[in-house]
């Protein structure tokens, strides 16, 4: 029990012993009804098509690593814990090395929590695609039911009546959507849209422009 104890509140396992104290502290308090677990929640519905290059940022690097269809928090949580539980089994077969050559040992422990790191990305996108479906299914309804109206800006490098994506916000969180023209229209990256239609067979929102949008209000 000392061993275990000594080995969590050591570099480098107390990283990931730290933020994993901090996820659990979270999720008791969501439980409880403290804090809402939807609070923190990203949501990040990506076509499995997306061109990646496309999508940029922090969606684009979740999709690139597989960590994409399921709440934020999940994701987070999953990492950690895997994280935690990786450097604690490395850091065992780590020796003490004398003082003169410390640095040593201190090189092996960074060089430790970052495969840890590593290793905790693939168990978890590995862990996440069970769920992926299942969350699909819970956010479905409220997209296609609330999005109607709402101004949504172009992610994808074009937007036809073939392929396209668009940003938009969704109480807070923002969502990476499938959309696509009516008729012959066509839009680039960082044009505004409006979602005026929802396809509910092929899970796609038909766009217009803004300024079309504004006409037909006037």
């Amino acid at each position: 029990m000392d061993d275990f104890l000594v080995n969590i509140s050591s570099f480098p396992t107390v990283i990931y012993t730290t933020s994993l104290v901090v996820v659990i502290g979270y999720w008791l308090l969501a439980i409880t009804g403290t804090f809402d677990l939807d609070s923190f929640d990203v949501g990040v519905d990506i076509d499995v098509d997306t061109d990646v290059n496309s999508l940029g940022g922090m969606a684009g690097l979740l999709t690139t690593l597989g960590l994409t269809g399921v709440p934020i928090t999940i994701v987070i949580s999953l990492l950690l814990l895997n994280a935690w539980i990786s450097c604690y089994f490395l850091s065992l077969f780590v020796p003490t090395f004398p003082q003169f050559i410390l640095f040593i040992q201190i090189t092996i422990h960074i060089v430790i929590a970052i495969v840890s790191f590593i290793v905790s990305i693939l168990c978890t996108a590995t862990m996440l695609r069970p769920l992926r479906g299942l969350f699909r299914k819970v956010h479905q309804l409220p997209k296609s039911v609330s999005l109607l109206g709402a101004t949504c800006r172009i992610r994808s490098s074009r937007v036809d009546d073939l392929f396209g994506e668009a940003e938009c916000q969704y109480e807070g969180a923002s969502l990476i959507i499938k959309v696509r023209t009516t008729g012959n229209d066509t839009f680039s990256a960082g044009d505004r849209v409006v979602l005026i239609e929802h396809d509910e067979g092929n899970d796609f929102f038909k766009v217009i422009s803004e300024e079309a949008f504004k006409k037909h209000l006037i």
